[in-house]
């Protein structure tokens, strides 16, 4: 008998340790999955949370991490009729980074409260276990992302459910840790270009003098998260200043998060963070919080969609256009034959695009992974390939203007359809076009393909898959429903008015062309391009004059030869043996942001080290997208320059448009074969600094701060 009691009371303590949440424990956090109530009604709403005790001076992150960082993310794996509501999220503090960064997060213990409603067919005298995987990143100067499995078994009862005592404090001090709202408060915004003014007003009582006051964004890249937020008092109206994100396109239309006062919102200073959602032009704080989407898979939705719609925006760009509106008039061309062949032609055409996106982004992944960093469109280094491609939109130019008509060949390639060769012909054109289209890309796709460059290679490889869908979707919508073609103007004389048209955009493609050689190859390179465009004119009129069924066969021999000659001749002569090398002594202001290079050499370099200066090398090339991004975006920043001045910075620019072998040297001493590569030399640091190849203004400010030896990581009194 007495096993027997031993025995239930063994099981009531098995049960009682069921009960209470198991905490797991990282090596920088102990994170444990508990609940307010002991026990729990069907169909009646409670309170559960995730509560982390943190190791000493490690901190995890709000909703809105700040300028980096990662909040805490939670996947439910139990029965989803067991509904777990939004994270509250208590007020966080301000976690000051060096170099004007911050952070959003909590320190030392933070319970992530939720509201839970059971399924009303639980059965009392029961046990329901919650499930959740859990992911965050803990921080302290190094951050570590952490996970945990968390399972939580709750009673199921028919009685008035019992409180945990011990939990119960914890819920209620967190509770008043979070934003409320408070009606004797109201909001309006106003914007500009610059940013934001939150003004509040109340008429409860006289507004003493306040010591700090904090706007905390719910979503990221709305604000400036490390620049100061001047507050004003003025009667009974605060009025604070809001600096807009430098990642932020467009005006600030929403300022929607929570207000933290470290002396409190109520007259007797006890609520410290109230919500606020306003926008420019209302008056009125409000409750309400829409349900935060999967923060990652919609960013990612929300890339597709900008790489989609840009792949279709690239069909409109000069240097596309004029290829793809030669496919266009092939359809309309086709419109009264086999429906079979216009809809196989525009999958081929499709097929052509897609596996060119893909076979140019996998080159591009593989360079990387090699440790090259090339802008998208780095087929353009080669100055032969330009000149290829100028020769190439020139002479079809011409041949659309009507100088000369070139038969099967070159510009039937991307018409022709009307045997298997045709078939080649659509697939060729879809590659030409993806050709053409890919130094377009960096300025109408710059989020998708900056997203897509830092990620996985096949998340990657996703990324440009969509790019060429969007490219490529017109025409294969156009091929497989051959009754649109329905509503397209029927062929006609009209056409050759159109194809004649057509020859501009060609043009204006070659003058692109011949710009970015003349960034290559200098004034001498950009002549000797025109003189062989002018031979290329000769030979095309030398083909059109001395026509094959006017002259005799030795005649025709001689002139196909001179034609070839002239052709081949101007483009060999087009071509620069060598590239255009800078001198070390040579300074430039070349650029509108009126800062002073010294052109790269390796004696200039070793020359300022040895003096102990503090160098700055920018290692870029007049065809690299990421490059002149970066450049306009660190250079236009009146903070990053003079900070490089009162540093004495010297400034040195590799430019490497043209492979020059000095600059070859010292990207691969970096273990790099391709731009962009920033480097900083100091006597503060013992090896160089190699900065990331996607810049921020406070990215470099970072670094310099360590070269100033001012780096910090402190918490505000807040």
């Amino acid at each position: 008998m007495l096993y027997r009691y031993l025995f239930i009371i063994a099981i009531w303590f098995f049960l009682a340790e069921e009960i209470t949440a198991q905490p797991v424990v990282t090596d920088n956090a102990e994170i444990e999955l508990i609940s307010e109530q002991e026990s729990i009604l069907p169909g009646q709403s409670f309170w559960i949370g995730v509560h982390m005790n943190l190791r000493e001076n490690w901190y995890v992150y709000y909703r809105n991490p700040g300028d980096s960082g990662m909040p805490l993310m939670l996947e439910w794996l139990h029965d989803k009729d067991f509904q777990i509501g939004e994270i509250q999220w208590p007020t966080p503090l301000w976690i000051d980074v060096a170099a004007g960064l911050a952070s959003h997060g909590y320190y030392d213990s933070v319970l992530f409260m939720m509201e839970a409603t059971a399924p009303d067919d639980l059965v009392p005298g029961t046990e329901y276990t919650l499930i959740a995987e859990a992911d965050w990143l803990i921080c302290e100067k190094i951050c570590i992302p952490e996970y945990a499995d968390l399972e939580l078994t709750l009673l199921v009862t028919d009685e008035e459910p019992e409180y945990n005592s011990e939990n119960l404090a914890l819920f209620n001090e967190t509770r008043n840790k979070l934003p409320v709202t408070l009606d004797y408060w109201s909001a309006e915004a106003t914007v500009d270009a610059n940013g934001a003014t939150l003004k509040l007003s109340t008429d409860a009582f006289d507004l003493p003098e306040f010591s700090e006051i904090i706007y905390f964004a719910k979503e990221e890249g709305e604000i400036e998260n490390g620049a100061q937020q001047p507050f004003s008092v003025d009667g009974n109206t605060i009025t604070i200043e809001l600096q807009k994100s430098t990642y932020k396109s467009g005006d600030i239309d929403r300022l929607w998060g929570l207000v933290y006062n470290a002396d409190g919102w109520d007259e007797a200073g006890t609520i410290q963070s109230i919500i606020v959602d306003v926008s420019p032009g209302d008056g009125s704080i409000t409750a309400s919080d829409v349900a935060s989407m999967q923060i990652f898979s919609a960013r990612f939705l929300l890339i597709l969609g900008f790489a989609f719609l840009g792949g279709m925006i690239l069909n409109l760009m000069p240097c596309v256009f004029p290829i793809l509106s030669i496919k266009v008039m092939n359809f309309m061309q086709m419109a009264g034959h086999d429906s079979r062949k216009v809809r196989m032609h525009g999958y081929v055409f499709g097929a052509g695009v897609l596996i060119s996106f893909l076979f140019l982004a996998l080159l591009l992944i593989l360079l990387r992974a090699g440790g090259q960093e090339l802008g998208w469109g780095f087929q353009l280094q080669t100055p032969a390939f330009i000149a290829f491609m100028t020769f190439l939109m020139f002479a079809l130019g011409l041949s659309l203007m009507g100088v000369f008509e070139i038969g099967n060949s070159l510009i039937n390639v991307a018409g022709k359809a009307n045997t298997g060769e045709g078939m080649r012909g659509s697939f060729f054109s879809g590659i030409l076009a993806t050709i053409l289209a890919t130094p377009c890309t960096a300025p109408f796709m710059g989020t998708a393909i900056g997203v897509a460059i830092t990620l996985p290679a096949t998340t990657s490889l996703i990324i440009f898959g969509t790019l060429g869908l969007g490219m490529a979707a017109p025409y294969v919508l156009l091929s497989s429903f051959p009754a649109l073609m329905k509503f397209m103007p029927k062929p006609g004389a009209w056409m050759e008015t159109f194809k004649q048209a057509m020859a501009f955009p060609l043009f204006a493609t070659a003058i692109w062309l011949i710009w970015v050689y003349g960034q290559q190859a200098g004034i001498d390179g950009l002549t000797r391009l025109l003189v062989g465009l002018l031979m290329l004119s000769i030979g095309i009129w030398i083909l059109h004059r001395w026509k094959a069924v006017q002259i005799s066969s030795t005649s025709r021999i001689m002139s196909r030869a001179i034609v070839a000659a002239f052709i081949v001749g101007g483009f060999w002569f087009s071509v620069p043996e060598t590239g255009i090398h800078q001198t070390g002594n040579e300074i430039t202001s070349s650029n509108s942001f009126g800062v002073d290079w010294v052109a790269y050499t390796e004696e200039t370099l070793q020359e300022n080290l040895d003096q102990g200066n503090n160098v700055f090398i920018d290692f870029t090339a007049a065809w690299c997208i990421t490059c002149k991004a970066n450049e306009r975006i660190i250079f236009s920043s009146d903070r990053v320059k003079n900070k490089f001045n009162d540093l004495d910075f010297v400034m040195i620019k590799a430019d490497w448009t043209n492979r020059n072998p000095e600059i070859t040297r010292a990207l691969e001493s970096f273990g790099r074969n391709g731009v962009p590569l920033y480097v900083i030399y100091s006597p503060s640091i013992e090896e160089p600094m190699i900065l990331p190849e996607l810049l921020t203004p406070n990215i470099v400010l970072d670094a310099l701060e360590k070269i100033s030896g001012k780096t910090t990581l402190t918490l505000s009194d807040s």
